[in-house]
């Protein structure tokens, strides 16, 4: 019973998809891709520098050269203010838990394991690794911490090297956020996260067109809640990633409906993983159906849930 649910909502998105979501675009209309050195071509993302050992979240100099090494060039990490004012990558200083100094997060490892990373050790990386960019996305929610971290993070990268700039990419949750951060450097490469944000489709669309923004990010449940978003975007020439998926035949399933990439956890190479989202059939892909909208169901009322909070 329930997989016969579970396709019943599937089939559902995807007619909407297909019919609902026929919006008409202009050939003038589509974003403008900019001066974005390629890195759009890459549909996976190396989430939180990637899995590393079974772990994840981790943000962490081990994750980063672990996948790095198997072919990830596009690389996601979660930034925070320390107590004392620095840049460190960390998922999460919760309001629950009482902000560590950059020394006490140096001296500590993560999962007792694994080496962490401040702003000024991650744009080293960059020095050193001069081929792939970097998705931030700040953890802070308040406008006054954001400003400070990308003081820091600008001001950083221009002592060390001012095109480091050119590969860094900061998640935008916002228009205000975008004019606080864009007013501190004009960043030429930016996403557009929806994971903070209960913008509408229409909102959505109307803000990357005018910022020339070519690529949208957002959580699997945002493919039912905004049905036609992907289709509409993709009308303008904007790529969409959806996060975090660590299912290859979710994956199949969001490729099919128009879906360019995904954030993931995955231990495997980029090229493992295209070739096995990219090795279906319209047969296996009604096999897959039920798994892949159980997945985006239970996102849908996670996040519905949590929402209402």
């Amino acid at each position: 019973m329930r997989k016969i649910i579970y396709l019943t909502i599937l089939i559902t998105i995807v007619y909407k998809w297909c019919v609902l979501g026929n919006i008409r675009f202009d050939e003038e209309n589509r974003v403008s891709a900019g001066p974005i050195g390629g890195w759009e071509e890459s549909r996976f993302i190396a989430h939180a520098f990637g899995g590393v050992e079974g772990f994840h979240y981790t943000n962490s100099y081990e994750a980063f050269v672990s996948n790095y090494l198997k072919g990830y060039r596009l690389f996601e990490t979660d930034l925070v203010n320390t107590a004392d004012g620095e840049l460190i990558a960390s998922h999460d200083f919760s309001q629950n838990k009482a902000r560590m100094t950059v020394e006490q997060f140096q001296g500590s490892l993560i999962m007792g394991k694994f080496h962490s990373l401040t702003m000024t050790e991650i744009l080293q990386l960059m020095i050193d690794y001069p081929d792939f960019y970097l998705i931030i996305d700040s953890k802070e929610s308040n406008t006054e911490h954001i400003r400070r971290q990308f003081e820091i993070l600008v001001s950083e990268a221009i002592r060390l090297d001012p095109i480091l700039l050119e590969r860094i990419i900061p998640e935008i949750f916002s228009p205000t956020m975008y004019e606080t951060v864009m007013n501190i450097y004009p960043f030429p490469n930016t996403v557009y996260s929806l994971y903070k944000s209960n913008a509408s489709a229409s909102s959505i669309v109307k803000f990357v067109k005018e910022k020339q923004i070519s690529a949208v990010a957002m959580p699997a449940y945002r493919v039912i809640v905004n049905p036609t978003l992907v289709n509409a975007l993709s009308k303008l020439g904007v790529k969409s990633y959806v996060h975090t998926v660590d299912n290859i035949r979710t994956m199949q399933v969001l490729k099919s409906i128009g879906v360019h990439g995904v954030y993931t956890n995955l231990e495997v190479t980029p090229t493992e993983l295209a070739q096995a989202v990219d090795d279906t059939n319209p047969f296996q892909m009604v096999g897959y159906i039920p798994s892949a909208a159980k997945f985006l169901f239970t996102k849908f009322k996670a996040n519905t849930i949590l929402e209402g909070l």
